[in-house]
């Protein structure tokens, strides 16, 4: 099982939704932690990760030695590529 690590830019864009959206993308995120790899899909040109969440995205970096998801940033689909 991998842990799940959110940073600090997550989290403001986490404080910002409405609590409905919020509560739905924990949920999902905290679901992946079993089979990671089953759900994300790789950025091309980075050692970056996605998860598609209702109409948001996660970017994730997976550090498979130390069982340990990090949650990069997490925003509006729209959005979300143009800042990294």
């Amino acid at each position: 099982m991998y842990s799940i690590d959110i940073t600090e830019t997550a989290n403001k864009f986490l404080d910002k939704v409405p609590k409905k959206d919020r509560e739905g993308i924990l949920k999902k995120l905290y679901s992946i932690r079993f089979e990671p790899f089953h759900f994300v899909k790789r950025l091309e040109g980075t050692k970056l990760w996605r998860l598609r969440i209702q109409d948001y995205r996660a970017v994730l970096e997976i550090i498979i030695k130390g069982n340990k998801i990090i949650v990069v940033r997490i925003g509006h689909r729209k959005d979300i590529y143009k800042r990294l």
